[in-house]
């Protein structure tokens, strides 16, 4: 999250430093015409864009198979407990003490499997979503490159990382970055 805000800090200096710096660092022919921009909304792209909702579909069902292996996890380990509970007071206290050595052992092994699959910074989750999404986001990158560079762009933002308050619909590539994707454009 740090480093999504540490971008969408420099994308927006950088457009400052562009806007302010313009006429002065531009060729008289640039400063005359001004600086053309351009924005996309990604967020709305991975939302419309077909192999980006193949790619969530595949993402959730894999996340579905996760939870269900954990959730069933836990259903032994609150069997167990119960089991504990329950026979307590009939069971030896090597029996017991039997028990509640298992029990820790498959919380534990709970635990390790939960962190193995849902560690914000490299649990399977995390890895499996960015090894799906990378190949749409170098697509996206692809073609948003390949249209500013033939429309003449000084900068595209991105409004899902960028704090934007006021746009035109006129600077908005996203419907053309549908298109482009939509016909395999890369």
């Amino acid at each position: 999250m740090n480093r999504t805000f540490r971008t969408a800090g420099i994308v927006v200096l950088a457009a400052a430093l562009l806007l302010l710096a313009g006429p002065f660092a531009a060729p008289a022919h640039a400063a005359d015409k001004g600086v053309k921009l351009g924005i996309i909304d990604s967020q709305r792209i991975f939302r419309e864009y077909q192999e980006a909702k193949d790619a969530e579909a595949v993402f959730q069902e894999e996340m579905k198979q996760w939870q269900d292996e954990l959730q069933g996890m836990e259903r032994e380990i609150l069997s167990m407990r119960e089991k504990i509970r329950s026979q307590q007071l009939l069971l030896s206290q090597e029996k017991l003490d039997e028990l509640q050595k298992q029990l820790e052992q498959k919380s534990q092994e709970y635990d390790r499997r939960r962190a193995e699959i849902l560690d914000p910074n490299s649990g399977l989750a995390v890895k499996r979503n960015q090894e799906l999404s990378q190949p749409i986001n170098d697509q996206i990158t692809t073609v948003v490159e390949r249209l500013g560079a033939e429309g003449g762009y000084d900068l595209i933002l991105d409004t899902a990382t960028v704090n934007v308050v006021y746009q035109s619909s006129k600077v908005d590539l996203t419907d053309q970055v549908l298109a482009e994707l939509q016909k395999g454009g890369q």
